[in-house]
């Protein structure tokens, strides 16, 4: 039975090793003494360390009475060997500075284990908290077999800490050590069974089987998404509590889902801005961490001679428990005498603001022209470099190839790093067929980038900044992530209202010679005209050839909650479809002749009996939705795709469906103008959307009266907006059903 036992506490102490990476221990910087385990025989991986930690335990764990009195000085002892060498023996001095060293090493492997994903490079002081915990796992483990009569509390313990290294490390790498486990556990629980009282071997079968079943789950119980993979930022109270750090697959969206209508600050402005709150610089590849303090030097925010305009605002805090000023970058100057500005041009309290609180800011918006951005060349600071071109090791290679595409792509400019900008935004907002989504869920946090760039090309704000920022740092241009608002709700003349649901990332660049320049590359959204004034957006590619169907791109597809089906299902699909086709009749059926006759004429009528139907509501929604599904409905087959990318607005929407279809485009432009009115000012006239209806629809009558008449009976924008329907049904079930599994997950805890 001891074989079996050693064995099992020597392959559960040794699978601690998946926690680390395979960096070299040899590398001065790291810490290790020269004359430690480490640095003479592990070579350069923590299998070694940790195998021998384990066997340390274990001989503690077989030494009968005195077993639990050599615990903490064999485990003492051989972490001091292991990590640093002979320790010093006889000079108190020594023993001080030693301890210093400890302390620090240990300080400084809780704040790399706190703010980086595992798994972790080689450190001394994680080394430090590590190994002792293997010494005393083997222990327990050990002693509960040999001395308390308990081999299946051994396996327990064993096969469970299996389970959680392979959660906590996504279960990369666990599977060789489970293996090995596994069939040391039956062997053990078969000898403690044979040498035991009769009738232990089975039930030591069946309890080793429930315990396997157990660290099998592990990785897959529900709480495991908030524990692993957790929100960092509550947007209600950004700012709050020191540095700020925003998980690329979590906060936003969570936050968007749960809090869209707490209404957070309120703003008067003459202008509609982008309320930036501040930035975000540091990625360790699941978060990003706002590392700026009052005087670094980020590179000049606003370099001299760069066009300004002036935007005084005046807000005041709602439903957010913040000490950050929100305002238009840059904000120059504030009426708190106690606020501070860090070198990236945020601002922020001493202490969080209460409700009610006002504050005024005087913003200076940058206005470049694109000249000038064009020419500003690629000498940058060296702090900047140093800073704003920093990627994790763990960045996925997608990322790279991503950036390659882009800068040696054909369809792309990067000739100069505002082009190259401007070309990633442009990749991530229509060519590359990305979806804005905010009920995306990425489970593994780490892997959300690659993901989203991958196969998943859905997300939120969050991953599209991201995604923007770290292509551009792969291709050598500084950038960073600001997190803030967009303009909000306008409930009078120059007010905004400001709710969760307007909570926003966006990206900054840096150009020499004019300071930072924010790009907003998430499909749907772009900046206000204010700021970029000088250098907007490009105007939206539309292709010469009518688009036909892409494999790959998802901005091509209807967009209305489809769900994409593999090649498998595609082919399952037919299977099915031939299958039913060729199934023999059976018994006797009704005639078929009156669906054949009737069927086809039902079909034909519902089509423009269903649209009628839908525009006699009245409603500017309707009426909006009937002219872009008339117009929509007269195109040729594919050419309409170009109209579903999430990144259009309603006006660009409709213009360009009446520019393919040959309608006059200025009756269009005041509807549109119309509904938007309607849509974003609390003074909307729906009358005034209606007569504009009619207008355009005198005008869509200038076509040809069969192309009007093959419009009319194309089902197409019903199907669309059915589609939009379901999806919008799947959505608020998965929600509910969500919310519901985890109140009955709950209960039952």
């Amino acid at each position: 039975m001891r074989y079996w036992l050693y064995a099992a506490v020597l392959v559960a102490g040794s699978a601690f090793s998946i926690l680390f990476t395979g960096e070299s221990y040899t590398e001065p910087e790291t810490g290790f003494g020269d004359l430690s385990i480490v640095s003479i025989i592990a070579g350069d991986r923590a299998f070694l360390p940790l195998l021998l930690a384990a066997a340390v335990g274990a001989l503690v764990g077989s030494a009968g009475r005195w077993r639990f009195v050599l615990l903490v000085p064999a485990g003492a002892l051989y972490t001091i060997v292991a990590v640093y060498g002979v320790p010093p023996v006889f000079s108190p001095g020594e023993w001080r500075l030693f301890g210093y060293r400890i302390g620090n090493d240990v300080i400084a492997a809780a704040n790399t284990m706190y703010a980086e994903p595992v798994p972790y490079d080689l450190a001394p002081g994680i080394f430090v908290m590590i190994l002792p915990a293997v010494v005393v796992l083997a222990t327990f483990a050990t002693s509960a077999a040999l001395y308390e009569g308990s081999p299946v509390l051994s396996v327990a313990v064993l096969g469970l800490t299996i389970g959680v290294l392979s959660t906590v490390s996504f279960e990369d790498g666990a599977g060789p050590f489970f293996a090995v486990f596994l069939a040391c556990a039956v062997g053990l629980l078969l000898a403690a069974g044979s040498v035991g009282a009769g009738g232990l071997g089975r039930a030591a079968l069946v309890a080793g089987a429930a315990v396997v079943a157990l660290a099998l789950l592990v990785p897959r119980l529900p709480f495991n998404d908030a524990t692993i993979s957790p929100g960092m930022i509550d947007w209600t109270r950004i700012g709050t509590g020191g540095t700020s750090r925003l998980d690329v697959q979590a906060d936003v969206g969570d936050y968007l889902a749960a809090g869209r209508d707490a209404e957070l600050f309120r703003v008067e402005s003459s202008e509609p801005l982008l309320w930036r709150g501040g930035t975000l610089d540091s990625f360790d590849g699941v978060r990003w961490s706002d590392t700026t303090t009052p005087v670094e030097d980020d590179g000049a925010e606003l370099a001299p001679g760069v066009p300004t305009r002036t935007v005084d605002q005046e807000v005041e805090v709602l439903n957010a428990k913040t000490d950050v000023l929100f305002g238009g970058y840059k904000i120059v100057e504030t009426d708190q005498p106690y606020a501070d500005v860090n070198s990236d041009s945020s601002w922020s309290m001493d202490e969080p603001f209460e409700e009610g609180s006002t504050y005024r800011v005087r913003s200076e918006i940058p206005q470049p022209s694109e000249g000038q951005l064009q020419a500003a060349g690629t000498t940058y600071p060296s702090s900047v470099e140093r800073k704003f071109l920093q990627l994790p090791d763990s960045t996925p290679d997608i990322v790279g190839e991503t950036a390659r595409k882009i800068d040696e792509g054909g369809d792309y400019d990067a000739s100069t790093p505002y082009n190259a900008a401007r070309s990633v935004e442009r990749y991530l907002i229509y060519d590359g067929g990305f979806i804005y989504n905010l009920d995306v869920s990425y489970r593994r946090a780490d892997k959300a980038v690659e993901e989203f760039l991958g196969d998943g090309k859905e997300g939120f704000c969050t991953q599209f900044a991201t995604s923007m920022a770290l292509i551009l740092r792969e291709m050598d241009i500084p950038s960073r992530v600001v997190y803030g608002a967009t303009s909000g709700e306008r409930v009078e003349d120059g007010e905004y209202v400001v709710t969760g649901s307007n909570m926003h990332t966006w990206v900054e660049v840096y150009f020499p010679g004019v300071g930072w320049y924010p790009f907003n590359p998430t499909p749907g959204f772009s900046m206000p005209s204010t700021m970029e004034a000088n250098a907007p957006r490009p105007s939206i590619p539309v292709p010469s050839t009518p688009l036909g169907p892409q494999e790959n791109n998802f901005a091509l597809r209807q967009q209305v909650g489809e769900q994409r089906q593999t090649p498998e299902q595609r082919e399952r699909e037919t299977a099915r479809q031939e299958g039913r086709d060729a199934a023999p009749s059976g018994e006797e059926r009704l005639p078929l002749w009156p669906l054949f006759v009737f069927g086809p004429a039902l079909l034909v009528a519902a089509t423009p009996i269903s649209k009628r139907a839908l525009a006699a509501r009245g409603r500017p929604e309707d009426l909006y939705g009937d002219l872009a599904g008339r117009l929509r409905d007269a195109l040729p087959p594919n050419t309409a795709a170009v109209a579903d990318s999430p990144a259009l607005t309603p006006t660009e929407r409709v213009l360009l469906l009446a520019g393919a279809a040959g309608v006059a485009e200025e009756p269009v432009r005041r509807f549109a103008r119309a509904y938007s009115d309607h849509l974003y000012s609390a003074a909307g006239d729906a009358g005034a959307v209606s007569a504009a209806h009619r207008r355009a629809l005198r005008a869509y009558g200038g076509l040809p009266l069969w192309k009007r008449t093959l419009a009319a009976l194309n089902p197409s924008s019903l199907l669309a907006r059915m589609g939009k329907s379901l999806a919008a049904v799947r959505t608020r079930a998965g929600k509910a059903l969500r919310a519901k599994a985890h109140g009955v997950f709950r209960k039952g805890r």
